[in-house]
Formats: structure tokens, C-alpha cells, sequence
């Protein structure tokens, strides 16, 4: 094998354990406390992390930070 092959070789390896991880990663679930205020999280958002007037200001800070939400 040479060098060309085995570079390519482990670039492929490395960008699909990259997908592989990327697939495999858990989205963050909040547990009814918002992080920011630590009130209770209405009740159809549970799984949220914040509360809506919580996120709509991380929203608005993220896009005034990166000009756009993440």
C-alpha cells in the first residue's frame, strides 16, 4: 500500500466515524426547568431545555452573535 492509498484510506475512516458520531450523538432534553430562569417549562415543551421567552432571547442573542440561529 502506498502512501496515496493509505491516506485515503484513513481519511475515510475518519470522516465516516465523524458520521457515525454525528448520528449517534443525543440531542440535549431539558428535565421541565428552564436553564436560564428556573421556572417550569410549559407543559406541551417538556423536553425543552428553555422556556419559550427564555429561547426566544438565546434565539435573538444567537442571531445577533452570528447573524443567523444555529
Amino acid at each position: 500500500m502506498d502512501e496515496n492509498d493509505w491516506a485515503s484510506t484513513m481519511e475515510t475512516r475518519e470522516r465516516d466515524a465523524c458520521i457515525e458520531a454525528a448520528r449517534h450523538k443525543q440531542q440535549p432534553q431539558g428535565n421541565g426547568i428552564c436553564i436560564d430562569c428556573h421556572e417550569a417549562v410549559e407543559s406541551e415543551r417538556r423536553t425543552a431545555q428553555r422556556c419559550i421567552s427564555c429561547q426566544q432571547d438565546e434565539d435573538k442573542r444567537q442571531k445577533q452573535r452570528y447573524g443567523t440561529r444555529l
